[in-house]
């Protein structure tokens, strides 16, 4: 009697065991479905911004062929503020741990071959249309090898939002080295330091300050604003 009672509870065990873990495959493959599909959306959201940017790369080089300054400002500034939207936004995909990591590898590569188009069209905009900006572009690194990068970043960003669509910044990944433009402006360059800010084709190497960076760039603009007061 009492065995056949083991033999029950046993079964009951083993059934409740396996119903248990039958919900979890199910609830594992609901979840993974669901990642996926995030996933996908995510990569789609991306390429088709990348696909966009090189449209309108594309057209502001024709625009440029025909020296139209004022359509090429115009178009110049939405493709700019368009490229810091996807810079954010990677930004924050890049956080996020349901993405994957290779795809995400994918889509930075993208993302910083559009930032360096921009930066080679901003000196043709500046050519045709004489027009009154600054490009910087920021090399940066590692934690460890660049203790100084994150500073770096929030000063740059504070002088992005006060000078606005005058002053151009790009920020590079000096470590990824799956894209050959990084390791050929490193090498002309010559870097050895980060951050390294390229401002109008002046390297600096080691981390700037505030004050430092406006003393240069305050002397590239022709017009004088309340930014660079002091700074002249």
């Amino acid at each position: 009697m009492v065995r056949e009672l083991n033999k029950k509870r046993y079964l009951i065990a083993g059934i409740i065991t396996a119903v248990i873990f039958l919900l979890g495959i199910m609830l594992g493959m609901v979840v993974e479905g669901q990642r996926v599909q995030y996933i996908d959306k995510i990569n789609r959201i991306e390429k088709l911004d990348y696909t966009s940017l090189q449209i309108q790369y594309a057209y502001i080089e024709q625009l440029s062929r025909e020296e139209n300054c004022k359509a090429v400002s115009k178009t110049f500034e939405s493709s700019v503020k368009s490229l810091i939207e996807t810079s954010e936004r990677l930004e924050r995909y890049e956080k996020n741990a349901n993405l994957n990591k290779e795809e995400f590898k994918i889509l930075k590569r993208e993302y910083m071959l559009a930032q360096l188009n921009y930066w080679l069209l901003a000196q043709r905009t500046k050519e045709i249309c004489d027009s009154d900006l600054v490009t910087i572009l920021y090399f940066y690194s590692t934690d460890k090898e660049c203790p100084r990068c994150e500073e770096q970043a929030f000063i740059l960003t504070y002088l992005k939002q006060k000078f606005g669509n005058n002053l151009l910044i790009f920020s590079l990944d000096s470590t990824y080295t799956d894209e050959p433009m990084i390791e050929m402006l490193k090498q002309q360059y010559d870097m050895h330091e980060y951050p390294t800010l390229i401002i109008e084709n002046r390297k600096v190497e080691g981390f700037v300050s505030k004050s430092e960076i406006l003393s240069m760039i305050c002397k590239k603009y022709s017009e004088k604003t309340s930014e660079c007061e002091g700074y002249y």
